[in-house]
């Protein structure tokens, strides 16, 4: 269900960036009824070949190294890694693939990344889960914040909830923040799409609540009034 609602802010055409897991995976498979799509990101897995064999992903309208998937890494099956020299990709170092200079060029840059945690202001947490670090910054931040300032859009995904716990809270449990708020234009849930570009402070609270878990809200609900009478 997120995958799909992640696939509706994709359009035809558009360059992704995605990051690794079970929702990018997912992402992916959803992204079957599009066309034109490219890549420049930093790892491709077994997904992104396959829709590449579908013609979903030609890279032909790519602003930079069209009809190519530009990549640093890959990651997946030995059927991918004995493959990859049919595909066209290419592997290019950090110092390309994350550049602020060369993703700027990509105006039609989406990046579409996984998190921990996502707070009221749509700060994310992407590191810290019940104080231990189970992952890094990664690049996260270098294509948010692209795909938010000079590309087309900037999508967190994650489930609403984690072993029973709200994925959004009023601030990040870890403490850490991995992606300011202002590198997202978007937090998609199971529960819907919070679109945050443009909206007040207290906007974006009432919209990631509304794509709480429905049994977490009434809490976050008080803790924004809480927060509203302090200050």
């Amino acid at each position: 269900m997120i995958a799909d609602r992640v696939a509706g802010l994709v359009e035809d055409g558009d360059t992704l960036q995605l990051g690794v897991g079970s929702l990018p995976s997912a992402v992916l498979e959803s992204l079957a009824g599009h066309t034109d799509l490219g890549f420049h990101t930093g790892m491709i897995t077994d997904g992104v070949t396959a829709l590449v064999e579908k013609g979903v992903v030609t890279g032909a309208r790519k602003e930079i190294d069209q009809g190519l998937v530009i990549t640093g890494a890959a990651l997946g099956s030995t059927s991918l890694y004995s493959r990859l020299r049919e595909f066209p990709v290419e592997f290019r170092p950090a110092s390309y693939t994350h550049a602020p200079a060369v993703l700027s060029q990509l105006k039609s840059l989406v990046s579409i990344n996984s998190a921990i945690e996502v707070d009221l202001l749509g700060q994310v947490g992407a590191e810290l889960r019940r104080g231990v670090h189970i992952g890094a910054v990664g690049g996260q931040v270098d294509f948010s914040r692209a795909a938010s300032l000079t590309g087309a859009r900037s999508i967190i995904a994650l489930r609403s909830e984690s072993r029973g716990e709200s994925t959004i809270n009023p601030t990040l449990r870890g403490g850490v923040v991995t992606t300011a708020r202002v590198d997202v234009d978007a937090v998609v849930t199971e529960h819907g799409i919070a679109l945050l570009t443009g909206c007040t402070v207290a906007e974006r609270a009432r919209r990631l609540i509304a794509v709480a878990a429905p049994h977490h809200r009434e809490g976050l609900e008080r803790s924004l009034a809480d927060r509203e009478v302090v200050s």
